[in-house]
C-alpha cells in the first residue's frame, strides 16, 4: 500500500502459487510489461495533451472557478434537474450521492421513461435550475427531455429568465444542442474532448458536485494522486497497471464475468458507473475483427450473499470478484441487546453491533471464495472523503485502458451503439 494513499488494495487472493490451469502467477503479470510499455510511456509524458487525455483532467480542470460557480448556483436555485443519458448523467450523480452535502436536491434524469418524465409536468421551475448534458449535442433521448419541457419552460420563466436557469454542457458546435442553445440565447459550457464515461472529472461531473456542495478540490487531488503512481513504469508499482493486467489474465483463463461485490450502501452508485466503464470501453471487436470484452456484474453485500453467492461458489468458474468495503463501518451502527442471548441463533449477535456484523459477513464471504479458489480482490477506502473517491475513480479509469491495450481495442469508442441510435431514427420514421 502507498504511504499517501486513502485507499487499500489487497490482490492477494487474484493469485495462486498451486500449478495448473487455475492459477495464477505473478510472473506472469509481470512478462507482460513488454505489452504496457507503449501506454506508461505515454502516461509520463506530462500533464496535459497526452493520451489518453482523460488523464490529464485532474491537472486541466479549472477547480477554482467551477466551486465558485456550483456554490453561486445552489444558493441561488432551490433545487437542480440534470437531462442527460450515460456519461453525461452516471458520473455526476455518483459525486453528487457519495460526496453531496444534502442541502440542495438534484435530480438526474437518465431515462426517457414517460412515467417517471410526468413529474416534471408538475415541477415548479421558476427556483429550479436545468443543467443538459451532450457530448455530441445529437443525443435523441437527451434533446427529447430538454424539447419535451421546453414549451412550460418558456410559459413559466419567459425569455430572459430561461437565460438564466438553463445551462448546456456540450462539445460539438454544429450538434442539435449546440444549436439549440443559441438559437434560445442560453449558455453553452464546453464539454471536454473525452468520451463521456471518461469525463467524470471535468465540469460534467464537477459542476453538478459542487453544486451539491462537494469538495471538488480534495476530488482531483485524489485523482493527481493516483495518476501520480499510474506513471510508474514498474509494474507491480503501478496499482492500476498490474491489477488491469491480472484481471486481462482471468479473462483469458475465461473468467470474463467481473463481479464488482459492494459492503457500504452508499458506494453502490459507484457500480452503475463503473458498469458503463467497463462495459462500454472493453466490449467490442479487435484490430482482426474478433469480439471481446469482459462483463460488469453488480453485487450487494449482504443482500446478494442470499441471491447470487450459492452460484458464485458452486457455479461455473468463469467469475472475477472486486470486493469494495468502507471499514469504518465496523464500528458504526446500533448495538444487538444480550436480551434474547440464550436463543441458539441470537447468541453469536447479542452485544454486536450492526456494522460488526456487516464487516463479519464480509469477512467470511471473501475467505468463503478464497478457499473454493475463486480468484478476488479487496479495495478498501481507508477515508470517505472526496479524495478517496477521486483516487478510485482514476484507478478504475486506468484499469480499463490497461485491460483494453491488452486486449488490442480503442476503450474510448462504441462502434456498436451507434448503429442502435441510428435505426431508432429509422424506425421513429416509419410511424
Amino acid at each position: 500500500m502507498h504511504a499517501d494513499t486513502d485507499l487499500a488494495i489487497d490482490s492477494a487472493a487474484l493469485f495462486s502459487e498451486r500449478p495448473g490451469a487455475n492459477g495464477l502467477h505473478r510472473d506472469e503479470v509481470r512478462a507482460l510489461a513488454p505489452r504496457l510499455e507503449a501506454l506508461t510511456a505515454r502516461l509520463s509524458g506530462g500533464h496535459a495533451g497526452e493520451t489518453p487525455s482523460f488523464f490529464s483532467l485532474p491537472f486541466a480542470s479549472d477547480t477554482g472557478a467551477i466551486a465558485e460557480r456550483g456554490g453561486h448556483l445552489a444558493k441561488r436555485f432551490a433545487r437542480t434537474c440534470v437531462f442527460g443519458i450515460g456519461g453525461a448523467s452516471l458520473g455526476g450523480e455518483m459525486l453528487v450521492r457519495l460526496l453531496g452535502r444534502g442541502t440542495h436536491p438534484i435530480r438526474f434524469y437518465d431515462n426517457i421513461d414517460p412515467t417517471t418524465l410526468s413529474e416534471l409536468d408538475s415541477a415548479g421551475w421558476r427556483d429550479t435550475l436545468l443543467l443538459v448534458i451532450s457530448k455530441s449535442g445529437n443525443t435523441a433521448e437527451t434533446l427529447s427531455q430538454l424539447l419535451t419541457v421546453l414549451p412550460q419552460l418558456e410559459r413559466e420563466l419567459g425569455p430572459a429568465k430561461l437565460r438564466e436557469q438553463v445551462l448546456v454542457i456540450t462539445e460539438d458546435t454544429s450538434g442539435a444542442l449546440y444549436e439549440l442553445a443559441r438559437e434560445l440565447k442560453l449558455e453553452i459550457l464546453p464539454h471536454p474532448a473525452v468520451g463521456g464515461r471518461y469525463s467524470v472529472l471535468s465540469v460534467v461531473g464537477l459542476l453538478p458536485a459542487a453544486i451539491a456542495g462537494v469538495d471538488i478540490a480534495a476530488l482531483l487531488s485524489g485523482a493527481r494522486a493516483m495518476a501520480e503512481r499510474c506513471r510508474d513504469r514498474d509494474i507491480e508499482r503501478n496499482p492500476a497497471i498490474f491489477n488491469g493486467a491480472a484481471q486481462f489474465l482471468h479473462a483469458q483463463r475465461g473468467r470474463r464475468l467481473c463481479v464488482q461485490m459492494v459492503y457500504a450502501d452508499r458506494l453502490r452508485v459507484l457500480t452503475r458507473w463503473y458498469r458503463q466503464l467497463w462495459a462500454e470501453s472493453l466490449g467490442k471487436r479487435d484490430a482482426r475483427g474478433r469480439m471481446d470484452g469482459l462483463t460488469p456484474i453488480e453485487a450487494h453485500g449482504v443482500t446478494d450473499q442470499h441471491s447470487q453467492l450459492q452460484l458464485f461458489l458452486e457455479g461455473p468458474d468463469d467469475k472475477q470478484f472486486t470486493f469494495l468495503v468502507d471499514p469504518s463501518l465496523r464500528a458504526q451502527g446500533a448495538r444487538i441487546p444480550e436480551r434474547f442471548q440464550a436463543l441458539p441463533a441470537i447468541a453469536p449477535l447479542a452485544g454486536r453491533t450492526t456494522g460488526e456484523l456487516f464487516l463479519a459477513e464480509f469477512d467470511a464471504t471473501r475467505e468463503t471464495l478464497t478457499r473454493h479458489g475463486r480468484p478476488n480482490r479487496t479495495i478498501s477506502l481507508l477515508s470517505t472523503s472526496a479524495s478517496a473517491i477521486g483516487e478510485m475513480i482514476l484507478l478504475f479509469e486506468m484499469e480499463t485502458v490497461t485491460v483494453a491495450e491488452l486486449l488490442g481495442v480503442n476503450p474510448f469508442d462504441q462502434p456498436a451503439v451507434e448503429e442502435v441510435k441510428l435505426l431508432t431514427r429509422e424506425y421513429l420514421m416509419k410511424r
